[in-house]
């Protein structure tokens, strides 16, 4: 019976340790003593690991407490719970497909949570994710940020989560590096204490508990790696008690003493002193910024692109969106002849910006403009025809005659969207033609106003392009169409800016001959002046980009338009007694968005000089051109090609290129390793037991085994034989100098030898 019962528990011992050995080393067949001798010493170093990894996981958490204040972050605890999730499953040993899986599946119930209508298990994501991705996809790369959906940032958000939880691991329990992490972690607290409403003072005296435990525990780490293996709980008790005493009596003393008052001066009134200064020294020449803005006194030079979207527009009829319009041009660009006067309106209430008369026809529509949130307009646009405005609370004021309708306190910018109800007109081309109204005196004084110092060609080059003329359409059709010839080319770079002598369509008409929709409508309206014609300048942007907004259903009938910075452009309106203002398109690569009948044709339509439904692109190419902001002493509002390469195609690419990079160099020995067992196991080369027995000193090297340079081959191969519990190093090592010292043939000898190196890397990697 005694036999019996110790065969028995004999039995129970070597199932026990057969079932510690396969959890602990999954996936490796290592002999049984050599598996115990590594528990014994890698279990104490893998416990004060993940306990390092847990303080990585609390500084980390000191990154996601500020985001409730300092952003629109709702469901943080959620979050936060991601987070943990991520940070156990990267530590807990299993095959990366599974931790794969369930970091997904931990993903996706945290969308469902959060932001998620559709539910899960009645499989709407699938229709949802190919509704969402595409539209969030194009705002990502339109530089529009703050447009995306909360599914979108959420998803972007988690992803981020992810990759963090997966770098920790790395910096804290692979390479034992968390020195970085905790200054960027002081850093990222001392930055949002500055520059936002976030109090981190509590939070620096948590960041320096958690770090400075976490460099003693580190620091034990390796003294005990280096040391003698035994009694680890009396040694870590001996270390760990003193620890935290230090950090119990500097937190208390740090606390109760007396704080001296800031040393330093604020830092946030400089930055943004110095930073007014560099926008007010950009302001003074060179390059500026594309978009709308209302300083027009100057114009000429270059500018940059910006396609940051200006709002959405759904519409039944596309069109150009009017903002302005100006009378006075000064020699320098535009001004008008009195300051606006707006007169108050309130939501459904006439507008009274009357651009045409009875006598044009006209077809009731409707357009829903939604403002873009990172691109607040102090001025609402229009389309031609409007009547009323219907956007509650907020009311507006307009001054009918420059067309001009802004927010009251230029500062109640409808946050939702607001609906314009307009009548398109439909210019009739024989009332056109045959429009021999009389001027009205006040209309034709203001709107043929030129300076006195006009150089006098301009005048001459008028009558020139008029001449064959025979009424006011033809004169004006034949100014709109000289810019398509003699010469004239499109275009945003390299524009000169006219001397302080020298006026500004002069220069453009006679010298340069390069420009953008400033020029073209500029030079238009000043020709057509000096031909004693009415005209005025206008400017607001050009009909957009179709497209889907995620955060708006567009009503049936209508096309919606993401309508950028890029899409701010100007025209020239013509005055014809009996009709009203005409719009007119100059710039080369535009086409009038304005409908031509004639009374032949049953449907809209438009001649040849006059396309019906113009889209927004240059042929030649030139895209749609916006208008400058609002900076002296060059040009304030310009335009731009939307088509020109926009910074975000190429920098989100190489963000996604850079973290890619990082990860594969974080992970270089891991696929290395898999590629150079793979290669060596076949080459029977002289030179492959060489190199694979200097790749096995860079492995061992990285994984904590460094070889001092006075340590021999033969010293440094016991010590890894007694790390590892096996004779296997210094056999390999023997083969190794044999070859070295003798010069004898090391193709067999690497045949031989080839097991015992896939051994040592299994057990390195392990």
């Amino acid at each position: 019976m005694r036999n019996l019962e110790q065969r028995r528990k004999t039995f129970c011992r070597e199932s026990a340790s057969l079932v510690i050995r396969w959890i602990s080393i999954p996936y490796k067949k290592l002999p049984e003593r050599r598996c115990s001798v590594m528990r014994k010493r890698a279990r104490p170093m893998l416990w004060i690991r993940y306990v390092i990894y847990v303080c990585g996981f609390l500084l980390f958490w000191e990154w996601l407490r500020p985001l409730d204040e300092i952003s629109d972050t709702g469901n943080l605890p959620i979050f936060i719970l991601f987070t943990a999730s991520c940070f156990i499953l990267s530590a807990i040993r299993m095959p990366w497909w599974l931790r794969f899986v369930l970091k997904l599946a931990a993903l996706m119930i945290v969308l469902q949570v959060s932001v998620m209508e559709e539910n899960l298990i009645a499989g709407g994501w699938l229709s949802f994710i190919r509704t969402e991705l595409p539209a969030n996809l194009q705002l990502l790369f339109t530089g529009e940020f703050a447009s995306l959906t909360p599914f979108f940032r959420t998803l972007l958000f988690l992803i981020l989560l992810w990759l963090m939880s997966y770098l920790l691991y790395y910096w804290f329990i692979v390479a034992n590096r968390i020195f970085f992490f905790i200054i960027m972690t002081f850093l990222y607290i001392g930055i949002l204490d500055t520059f936002t409403p976030y109090d981190g003072s509590e939070a620096v005296v948590r960041v320096f508990l958690i770090s400075f435990f976490a460099m003693g525990i580190s620091a034990f780490a390796r003294l005990y790696q280096g040391g003698e293996k035994k009694q680890f709980p009396k040694q870590l008790l001996l270390w760990t008690v003193p620890l935290l005493v230090i950090l119990a009596v500097s937190a208390a003393v740090g606390y109760a003493a007396p704080k001296l008052p800031p040393q330093w001066a604020d830092p946030v009134p400089f930055i943004q002193t110095m930073s007014n200064s560099n926008e007010e020294k950009e302001g003074e020449g060179g390059i500026k910024k594309v978009g709308y803005g209302e300083d027009d006194s100057r114009l000429g030079g270059p500018f940059e692109q910006d396609n940051t979207i200006a709002f959405w527009a759904s519409t039944e009829a596309s069109g150009y969106w009017r903002v302005d319009s100006k009378d006075v041009y000064t020699g320098k660009g535009w001004e008008r002849s009195r300051e606006a006067e707006p007169e108050n309106f309130q939501s459904g209430e006439p507008v009274g910006i009357d651009l045409y008369t009875g006598n044009v026809a006209t077809e009731a529509r409707e357009a829903v403009i939604l403002p873009s949130p990172n691109q607040v307009l102090d001025r609402l646009v229009y389309p031609y025809g409007v009547q009323t405005f219907f956007s509650d609370p907020v009311a507006a004021a307009v001054d009918p005659d420059f067309g001009v309708v802004e927010t009251f306190n230029r500062a109640q910018y409808p946050e939702e969207n607001y609906t314009i109800a307009f009548e398109e007109p439909q210019y009739n081309l024989e009332d056109l033609r045959n429009d021999s109204g009389m001027d009205d005196a006040n209309t034709h004084y203001r709107y043929t106003q030129l300076p006195e110092n006009l150089p006098e060609r301009v005048r001459d080059l008028a009558d020139e392009i008029t001449a064959a003329g025979d009424t006011r359409y033809d004169k004006a059709k034949a100014v709109e169409q000289y810019f398509n010839q003699n010469g004239f080319q499109y275009r945003t770079q390299d524009i000169p800016v006219p001397e302080e002598d020298q006026d500004y369509v002069d220069q453009f008409l006679f010298e340069s001959k390069i420009g953008y929709c400033d020029n073209f409508s500029s030079a238009m309206v000043v020709l057509l002046r000096a031909a004693d014609i009415p005209a005025r300048w206008v400017k607001g942007f050009t009909e957009g980009q179709a497209a889907s907004n995620p955060n708006f259903t567009t009503p049936d009938g209508m096309t919606t338009y993401m309508v950028t910075n890029a899409n701010a452009h100007s025209w020239v309106e013509v005055y014809f007694p009996d009709t009203g203002w005409v719009p007119f398109e100059p710039t080369q690569g535009f086409t009038n968005p304005a409908e031509f009948v004639s009374e032949e044709e049953t449907a809209s339509e438009t001649p040849e000089t006059e396309p019906e439904t113009p889209e927004q692109e240059d042929p030649e190419p030139a895209p749609e051109q916006p208008e400058e902001q609002e900076e002296a002493p060059v040009q304030d509002n310009r335009t731009a090609a939307s088509s020109d390469f926009h910074p975000l195609y190429w920098i989100i690419p190489s963000i996604v290129v850079l973290l890619l990079a990082i990860i594969l160099y974080l992970t270089r020995y891991r696929w290395l390793t898999a590629y150079y067992v793979r290669k060596y196991r076949k080459e029977q080369s002289e030179e492959t037991f060489g190199k694979a027995y200097r790749y096995l000193l860079r492995l061992l090297s990285h994984k904590g085994f460094s070889r001092p340079p006075s340590q021999t081959l033969r010293e440094y191969a016991q010590i890894i034989d007694k790390e590892f519990g096996n004779k296997h190093m210094s056999e390999l090592t023997a083969e190794y100098e044999r070859i070295l010292y003798r010069n004898e043939k090391s193709a067999q000898a690497w045949i031989n030898a080839v097991e015992l190196w896939e051994n040592l890397i299994k057990q390195a990697t392990s």
